[in-house]
């Protein structure tokens, strides 16, 4: 996957559906605008997360996922929600330089043993 600018946002999230979509204690995601163009090489999977389990945007609207078929990583989704975004799970750039998240998200659900990210704002739940 290739994109053309740099994310308005690097987010870590610790939320259940994060953990469970993720197999992880918690997901990183480099947030675009949703016009942001990318290049995907190989086919994708997508499922409507509202439509398949009820996992909406955490200010409403539908997101849909897009994954690898051959092993399951989600890569990238697109919410459709009051605040659009395109969010590219930043495993997806294998890029150990990529800036680190400036925000965590849901740190009430965040595993006792993962310290927070060193200068990154904290929010109990989604940021508002």
């Amino acid at each position: 996957m290739t994109v053309k600018r740099e994310p308005v946002l690097v987010a870590t999230c610790h939320c259940d559906f994060c953990q469970r979509r993720t197999g992880s204690a918690f997901a990183v995601i480099a947030a675009f605008p949703p016009d942001e163009p990318i290049e995907v090489a190989g086919e994708v999977r997508t499922y409507n997360g509202l439509e398949q389990d009820g996992v909406g945007t955490s200010v409403g609207g539908s997101v849909t996922y897009s994954s690898c078929p051959t092993c399951g990583s989600t890569v990238w989704w697109v919410a459709d929600s009051p605040r659009p975004l395109l969010a590219i799970a930043v495993g997806s750039f294998v890029e150990p330089t990529f800036p680190p998240p400036t925000v965590e998200l849901n740190v009430a659900m965040r595993h006792a043993w993962v310290p927070p990210v060193p200068g990154a704002e904290q929010f109990e739940g989604p940021r508002g």
